[in-house]
């Protein structure tokens, strides 16, 4: 393992639960140390998060200024278009088994392999489109084990709304949702047209009323990058700070 702090590392997880291979990203802070437990960041769609996000540099900036607690960024990239509507749709065939997979398999490697805190409230999953609803599915099925999750422009359906419904322990969760005002009707990655926004204010008028924490935020723009990335600060600092 490279443990240059600073760089974005990538290496081969197999996973022996699953019997596959998958890439792994992740990123020590420049001021990383084994002296010290960390909080754990876990990004889906991480090259994206990376390349677009910049979450590292935002992270960092935010570190110098001495505003957020020392955290590591752990990712999972998405080989292709076909496997994330299999992996992180919530309606992909290896959804469910990828969801036990990384609340078992996954972070019991980053809390053998890295010095982290090893607590539910630690633990920050993030995602956005697919990845977004895969980091919420995590969060509504092991509540304890992750507490805290972001969502930028999530797909959801009734089917998705239903797995908040049957989960009777949502008081562990740290909730952050956003949506786009424009998402009422785009073009998918897949080419599809799609309303993002109508079943997102549904899922929100049904969290509103639940006893968790929870920050919805509806924001000025589309399904992009460009929307999400302003609110990665602000993420960083009302879960790291």
């Amino acid at each position: 393992m490279d443990m240059t702090p600073g760089k974005i590392h990538s290496f081969d997880f197999e996973s022996e639960t699953l019997g596959e291979t998958y890439e792994i990203q992740y990123y020590l802070p420049k001021n990383f140390s084994d002296l010290y437990k960390h909080r754990v960041i876990i990004t889906f769609d991480s090259q994206d998060f990376f390349k677009f996000g910049q979450i590292e540099r935002q992270y960092e900036k935010l570190a110098e200024a001495d505003e957020v607690d020392r955290a590591i960024i752990v990712g999972i990239p998405y080989p292709s278009v076909e496997w994330r509507n299999d992996y992180f749709d919530p309606n992909g065939e290896h959804h469910d088994a990828f969801v036990s997979f990384v609340a078992r398999e996954l972070i019991s490697w980053v809390d053998k392999t890295f010095p982290t805190l090893k607590v539910g409230t630690s633990r920050l999953l993030m995602g956005d489109s697919l990845a977004g609803s895969f980091a919420f599915s995590i969060a509504a099925t092991y509540p304890a084990t992750f507490s805290q999750a972001l969502a930028f422009s999530p797909f959801v359906d009734d089917d998705f709304i239903e797995k908040f419904k049957e989960q009777t322990m949502l008081m562990h969760l740290d909730l952050y949702h956003t949506i786009g005002l424009d998402e009422d009707d785009f073009e998918t990655i897949s080419g599809e047209q799609a309303d993002f926004l109508t079943p997102n204010r549904k899922l929100n008028e049904y969290l509103s009323d639940q006893p968790l924490e929870y920050e919805y935020r509806e924001l000025e723009g589309g399904h992009i990058w460009k929307t999400w990335k302003p609110e990665i600060e602000r993420i960083l600092k009302h879960y790291l700070s």
